[in-house]
């Protein structure tokens, strides 16, 4: 049994000095004295439910080069996260019962935290959708990397009506425009449009990577909506793609400095952070690619901003953990509680670090944020009760 003694640790709704006995890769008691025949001392240190990202791009099968099963999930774990969720525009994209079934063996067999799928929505794959039965649906609204989008309008209330209503449907709604008032115009009425039809059809649906208040703001009017928004729009802008040059072309764009403070300011009303995992190589950036890679950065950057009084910890947990689970019908997950699978992240606040792209684990080996410094970094991860990633690298 898997002893963790001595840590702050993240309950409910706050921190408390508490052990953690793990037995069988599930959490079996919580308390104080707790006895153990592995021990990890984490005094001094956080302990956090194992973050789960509701939005990556782990880039197999098809495009290897940028990514893979093996090197995405190892960045995850360094990063805190001992669950994700793949998107399905890969080069092939996942819109079959087939091609989900060969993702998901592939990640079985390579990757080092669990991998959920989500399954893409086409203007004529009803039948797979229902022969996949997948836990989620992805739909594209906008032009975005690969070919997965929906022409017709009539399909968006199709799949709406056919997905079972207790599942989500992840809406990319961007439109990527090069002029930014018709791109955010565009991005808003689709916006405005899936929520009016999610509450037509009193139907669960998420947007992906909101970049600006407003995406916010029409997210909160419904009841049937949630919310995400990446790190890397509240840290960057517009005001950075000089010093990025071809490395700063993400989807959607960055956004000016001014809706950059303003999307701080909205966070309160936003479900969850998603990193939105998108890595390519240094060659496919040069060449007009777009896409960040953020699983190793995520929660460091959101401890900065908890450092710099924008937000609380104790707000920022359960976005990185629990209420992604709650969003995405994740059993099991998402918290440090008796019956709960034993998926621990431990975190060194103390620890000073800067970004050093030759150390990441993503296969891209890039960073918008390298050589920025943060404190507080990733010391254990704990996937299923065993000790997968101790004192900053994989055992």
């Amino acid at each position: 049994m898997l002893l963790i003694q001595s840590g702050t640790v993240f309950i409910g709704d706050k921190f408390v000095k508490k052990d953690i006995l793990i037995d069988n890769g599930i959490i079996v008691d919580i308390g104080t004295n707790l006895k153990g025949t592995e021990k990890i001392d984490a005094s001094g240190m956080l302990v956090l439910p194992g973050l789960i990202d509701p939005h990556v791009h782990l880039r197999e099968p098809g495009a290897t080069h940028k990514e893979d099963f093996t090197t995405g999930s190892r960045a995850a774990i360094a990063g805190g996260f001992t669950t994700v969720m793949d998107m399905p525009n890969n080069t092939t994209p996942t819109t079959t019962k087939e091609r989900l079934e060969e993702k998901m063996k592939l990640a079985k067999q390579k990757a080092v935290c669990d991998v959920l799928f989500h399954f893409g929505g086409t203007d004529d794959n009803f039948d797979e959708v229902k022969k996949a039965n997948p836990p989620s649906l992805k739909l594209y609204l906008g032009e975005t990397t690969g070919m997965l989008v929906l022409k017709n309008q009539n399909s968006l209330e199709k799949h709406f009506v056919n997905f079972p209503a207790e599942r989500p449907i992840v809406l990319h709604a961007s439109d990527h425009s090069p002029d930014e008032e018709i791109n955010l115009g565009k991005t808003y009425a689709t916006v405005e449009n899936a929520i009016s039809l999610a509450n037509k059809h009193k139907r669960k649906i998420h947007i992906a990577h909101a970049s600006t208040k407003k995406e916010i703001d029409l997210a909160i009017r419904s009841k049937n909506c949630t919310v995400e928004v990446a790190p890397h729009y509240l840290f960057l802008s517009t005001n950075d793609l000089e010093r990025l040059g071809p490395m700063g072309k993400v989807y959607p764009p960055l956004r000016s400095e001014q809706k950059r403070i303003h999307l701080w300011k909205s966070l309160e009303n936003v479900d969850c952070i998603a990193t939105d995992h998108a890595p390519h190589t240094i060659e496919d950036k040069e060449s007009g690619s777009a896409g960040f890679p953020g699983l190793e950065t995520s929660l460091a950057l959101m401890l900065k901003g908890c450092d710099l009084g924008f937000i609380d910890k104790l707000w920022l947990i359960p976005k990185m953990s629990e209420q992604v689970a709650s969003i995405f019908n994740i059993e099991k997950k998402g918290q440090i509680k008796k019956g709960f699978i034993g998926d621990i992240t431990i975190v060194d606040p103390k620890k000073v670090w800067k970004v050093d792209t030759s150390e990441l684990e993503t296969k891209c080996k890039w960073s918008p944020f390298e050589g920025i410094e943060f404190k507080g970094k990733v010391h254990t991860v704990i996937k299923s009760g065993k000790i997968v990633y101790r004192e900053y690298c994989f055992v």
